[in-house]
């Protein structure tokens, strides 16, 4: 049972990065004080780090692609894109959706929708994240292969194998950065090589992408302009980004980002 409730916590602390005491505690369904010695003995082993009021994984390289970082970034729009981006779903459409962060914020919102009131729709994902938010609640493949601790997901020849095979409605991409010539990008050829194949088996792409991304360009493109049909991004977009997005043949949705104190929903 020990060994179940510390698998358990760790499953859940390599997605989220970070938790809070309380969090834990419900989590587990176990006393706080229970939890400290958790934590205590964890640590001892070095499996994660006591912070204050929580936990969180021990730290790695910052030049290395960190789901467990990045997730904890630019929470707001994040959460307004996946909402924004769920207006768009119909019923009995068929997904992929890859493992970005924001794509996450889109499952989690998927996830209180379908909850709140079930209807049919099919996800195929090759995010572990993404699969722990939304199997609870519906019908949700995921696509195995090599499994990538940094993005959380799998990937290689098994993995490309099974998206081949499939064919989607809609296809749901994240993105790391933009060259703003000509595609969007990615960080490694394993994580462009899956997106570019769902895209070509899906009857619509779309790219849920923050502000931030169209500032930066890592080094793989993944996402052609002229594949892609509509990009969702926040409210802080720059004009001049979204009117060039538009004139290169791309719908461009603009999600409203909430700023006032406490009506923000983290993702997390």
């Amino acid at each position: 049972m020990n060994y179940n409730r510390e698998q358990a916590l760790m499953n859940r602390l390599r997605i989220k990065g970070r938790m809070e005491l309380t969090e834990v505690v419900n989590y587990l369904q176990i006393s706080e004080s229970t939890a400290r010695r958790l934590f205590s003995r964890l640590e001892t082993e070095g499996k994660l780090i006591r912070v204050h009021g929580g936990i969180q994984l021990p730290g790695k390289n910052p030049l290395e692609y960190s789901f467990e970082q990045i997730v904890q970034t630019h929470i707001e729009e994040k959460n307004a894109i996946g909402v924004r981006a769920c207006d768009m779903l119909k019923e009995g459409e068929v997904l992929f959706c890859d493992t970005g962060t924001t794509v996450l914020c889109f499952c989690m919102e998927l996830a209180r929708r379908v909850e709140e009131k079930p209807f049919e729709i099919n996800v195929y994902t090759n995010s572990l994240a993404n699969f722990e938010v939304l199997s609870p609640v519906m019908h949700v493949t995921l696509i195995g292969g090599e499994y990538r601790s940094n993005r959380k997901d799998f990937s290689g020849y098994l993995a490309e194998i099974a998206i081949s095979k499939v064919h989607f409605t809609k296809c749901f991409l994240g993105a790391d950065g933009c060259d703003m010539k000509q595609s969007f990008t990615t960080t490694d050829f394993d994580t462009a090589r899956m997106d570019e194949m769902a895209m070509h088996n899906a009857e619509e792409t779309i790219i849920l992408c923050g502000s931030d991304k169209f500032s930066a360009c890592t080094q793989v493109g993944h996402a052609a302009f002229s594949e892609v049909d509509k990009v969702v991004t926040d409210s802080h977009v720059r004009p001049g980004v979204k009117a060039h997005l538009e004139e290169l043949g791309m719908e461009v949705v603009i999600a409203e980002v909430r700023t006032a104190k406490g009506e923000e929903e983290v993702c997390m």
